[in-house]
């Protein structure tokens, strides 16, 4: 009878090959892009997670791991964290400033006062005073630049889609729009970079072995 393998002696599975990882690493980094465009919308954080999730730990995990330096694995692995991060961001911005500018409604008012609060990372909230009756929200958050008696102009959407924000000039959204589309073709060129670096340093490293081996064996004929 056939003695079943136990999970610890099973051999560990061989890492994606480096031509299906260059051809998946544009489709993490939609991901990444995507994650942070439905960010902006309450009712997709969870879909929004989950896909940022899956792409970033895929290309911060993946990619990296086809160099056969730790040193230089771990950089890549930093960049390709920031990288990820900062095209997902500005795509939140964009698609809060999009639909804020499409649907939002714009109020003025004042800035009544300002919320510090404290956690793993401080945060401000602003309290608004209207003049008049108005639906638009009481609070929102700030930063530590605004300051009480600040006057301000307040974006909300009445269908509740995205947070409410601090009315931009028309048309800023764009900016962040380019801004994470850059980021996004940055990503994938740092994706690409890596495992091309990692396919040119394995074949030195291969190239290097087989003259060692070669002078060996060239060494152990003359010997005798």
């Amino acid at each position: 009878m056939r003695t079943p393998r136990s999970v610890r002696t099973r051999e560990p599975r061989r890492p994606a090959g480096p031509m299906r990882v260059a051809l998946l690493i544009p489709v993490a980094a939609l991901l990444v892009l995507v994650s942070g465009a439905l960010g902006s919308f309450r009712w997709m954080l969870v879909p929004s997670l989950v896909l940022g999730a899956a792409g970033g730990i895929w290309l911060i995990v993946t990619v990296p791991r086809l160099l056969p330096e730790r040193a230089l694995s771990r950089l890549m692995t930093t960049l390709l964290a920031a990288a990820a991060i900062v095209a997902a961001v500005p795509a939140a911005y964009a698609s809060q400033g999009f639909v804020l500018e499409m649907r939002g409604v714009v109020r003025a008012g004042e800035v009544a006062r300002v919320v510090e609060h404290h956690g793993k990372t401080t945060s401000y909230e602003c309290v608004i005073r209207y003049r008049g009756a108005t639906g638009a929200p009481r609070a929102l958050g700030c930063s530590r630049s605004d300051h009480v008696g600040d006057e301000v102009q307040v974006a909300w959407d009445p269908g509740g889609l995205v947070e409410p924000d601090f009315a931009e000039a028309k048309g800023t959204y764009r900016f962040f729009v380019v801004v994470a589309l850059g980021s996004e073709f940055a990503l994938v060129l740092l994706g690409e970079f890596t495992v091309a670096l990692g396919v040119v340093l394995r074949a030195a490293r291969g190239v290097a072995a087989a003259r060692a081996s070669g002078t060996a064996a060239r060494q152990g004929t003359e010997g005798p």
